[in-house]
This record gives C-alpha cells, sequence and structure tokens, in this order.
C-alpha cells in the first residue's frame, strides 16, 4: 500500500580514486620507488664505474632471482599468510633438478624444476589452505623434507650440468641488460596482472584482508590460497635455475640466503605483512632496491657481514616506517 511516504535512497560510499594512493602501503611503495631513483643517480655521480654496463648487469642478475622469488612470496603474504620458510630448500632442489636434466636442454630442464616447485606449492597450499595448518610451521617442516630429498637425490655433492646454460645464466639482449631481467620483468607483469584484474587474484587479496568475511560472502579461500602458495613454488624454483644456470651446476647451498632475502624485499617493498595490502610489484621493487643498496656497498670494498647488517638495518626502518604510516592513518 502507497502510504505516500517517500523513503530515502540507501547511500553507498565512493571512495575517490586519488584516495588510494595515500593508503599507508601505496605511500611506502611510493617513497621506496623514489629511493631507489635518488640512490642511483647518486651512485652514479659518486661511485666510480658504477654506471658501467657490466656493473648495471650484476645489479640486476643480483636482483632477479631474489626478486623472482620475492613477487612469489609476495602473493602467499597478500593471502594473510605470513611468509614461507622453505624457498631457499625449494630453490636448492630445483637448482639440482635443473643441472641433472641440463643434458635434455635449457627449456626441458627448466620446466622439470618448476613442476617440482608446483608440486611443493601444492602440498604446502593444500595443508595451510584446506587443513589450517600454521603456515610458519608448515613451511620450516616442508623445507626439511624438501632439503632431505634433495641430499638423498645428490648424494649431497654439486650436480655438473652436461648441458650448456650459458645464455640464460650469463646472456643479455644488449649490454647491461641481461636476459634475467627480463623474465623478472615478465614474471611481475604477468602476476600483477592476474592478482589485480582477475576474479582470483581479487579473491586472494580479499581473503587476506578477512578470511573469514570472504568464506562468509562465498569467496574461494582455499583456491586463492592454493594459488598462493603453487605460485611461490614455481618461482622459488625459477630462481634456483637462474641461479644455478650462470654455473652449470646445483647443489643444497644455492639459495642459502633467499628466504631471508626474498622477505627482506617484501618488507622493504611495502607489502602489508598482515595480508590484502600491497602490490606483488612492491615486493620486485624492494629487491631492485636491496640490490643496488649491497652494490654500493661491495664497489665499495665494504665486508660481506656489514651488507648484512645494513641489509637488516633497511629492513628494521621499513618496518618502522610502516607501522608509523599506519598508526598515522587510524
Amino acid at each position: 500500500m502507497n502510504t505516500g511516504i517517500v523513503r530515502p535512497a540507501p547511500t553507498v560510499a565512493v571512495v575517490a580514486p586519488w584516495r588510494a594512493w595515500f593508503a599507508p602501503t601505496r605511500v611506502h611503495a611510493i617513497v621506496v620507488r623514489l629511493l631507489c631513483v635518488v640512490l642511483f643517480a647518486a651512485a652514479c655521480l659518486w661511485v666510480p664505474n658504477f654506471a658501467s654496463s657490466s656493473n648495471i648487469a650484476a645489479i640486476l642478475y643480483s636482483a632477479a632471482a631474489v626478486g623472482i622469488a620475492a613477487v612469489g612470496l609476495a602473493a602467499i603474504t597478500l593471502s594473510g599468510n605470513l611468509f614461507s620458510l622453505s624457498l631457499g630448500a625449494t630453490a636448492a632442489f630445483g637448482s639440482i633438478i635443473f643441472a641433472g636434466a641440463l643434458g635434455a636442454g635449457v627449456v626441458p630442464a627448466a620446466l622439470a624444476a618448476l613442476a617440482f616447485g608446483a608440486l611443493a606449492g601444492i602440498a604446502q597450499g593444500v595443508i595451510v589452505g584446506a587443513l589450517r595448518c600454521n603456515p610458519i610451521i608448515t613451511s620450516i617442516a616442508a623445507a626439511s623434507v624438501i632439503t632431505g630429498i634433495a641430499s638423498l637425490w645428490s648424494g649431497g655433492r654439486t650436480i655438473m650440468g652436461e648441458g650448456d646454460a650459458a645464455w640464460l645464466g650469463k646472456g643479455a639482449l644488449v649490454p647491461g641488460l641481461p636476459y634475467q631481467a627480463l623474465i623478472l620483468l615478465f614474471v611481475v607483469a604477468l602476476l600483477d596482472f592476474g592478482m589485480q584484474r582477475t576474479r582470483l587474484g581479487r579473491e586472494l587479496r580479499l581473503v587476506g584482508t578477512n578470511r573469514a568475511a570472504a568464506e562468509l560472502a562465498g569467496l574461494r579461500s582455499r583456491a586463492a590460497v592454493l594459488f598462493a602458495y603453487v605460485f611461490s613454488g614455481v618461482a622459488a624454483a625459477a630462481a634456483g635455475v637462474l641461479i644455478g644456470s650462470q654455473s652449470g651446476t646445483g647443489n643444497l647451498l644455492v639459495g642459502a640466503d633467499l628466504d631471508f632475502s626474498a622477505i627482506a624485499a617484501v618488507l622493504v617493498g611495502g607489502v602489508a605483512i598482515t595480508g590484502g595490502r600491497g602490490r606483488v610489484i612492491d615486493a620486485a621493487v624492494g629487491a631492485l632496491f636491496l640490490a643496488l643498496l649491497t652494490n654500493i656497498l661491495l664497489v665499495n670494498g665494504l665486508s660481506y657481514e656489514v651488507q648484512l647488517m645494513v641489509k637488516g638495518l633497511a629492513v628494521l626502518l621499513s618496518v618502522a616506517f610502516g607501522a608509523l604510516l599506519s598508526r598515522g592513518r587510524r
């Protein structure tokens, strides 16, 4: 029955697109990008031979493997599952598989390593996503299992590849632009598009923001978490392939510090450890920033121990900066 009373239409809060740029994670990411530019420009001016093509290539080689692993780790972090500590073990076994199969060709050997990474990711994704086990404990256990299998497989020895992987390990499109950097760009573009433009990518971010609410809304939380772990496993194995291709060998020491380096790149890049906020490209930028910083220290003759201290300090400052931004937002 029409009573003649006009009810107001429900209002929908609309957030201006430009306000997203002032979210804490975006401010953090923009600051890191600016620091990369400033650091690079300053080094070009004051560090001798820093801008040479060989040194630029060295920076990109350093950033490529860590950047790919960090991009995969960022997917896990965005899903709300903190970090994975099995990246180094997966990379090491990936390098062993790659070297062992190199006689069949670079592409088949790389695919074999990536297939192993996918299987490792599936196992962890099911345990964390479907069984709801603790992600950190799961990754530690997975690293132990993977390392044990890799040790049995290789006998604890360095595996020498019978084929030639020089074009992947040391090749460049032009001087200063190695193929490994192009692979990193491709991986970043592919996953960033998937996270930003596909339904599963958006669901993964929403699950990371609030898993309970996402499940109540009917989102595919288990599939999203499984995707994150599978991609992370493939990315870690790819990092092992890139590192192993530089010498054509594989062993248990490949990726020894990959876990810390990837976590550092994710944190420095500005991906929120609480999940759901940030972009995978931020992790790649974080890896580039750390590679720049490490190279500057190396060129100036500072020791590995000093490099570790500076990298740790960069992570601490990054976490503190992110916390201050979040507090100011509230």
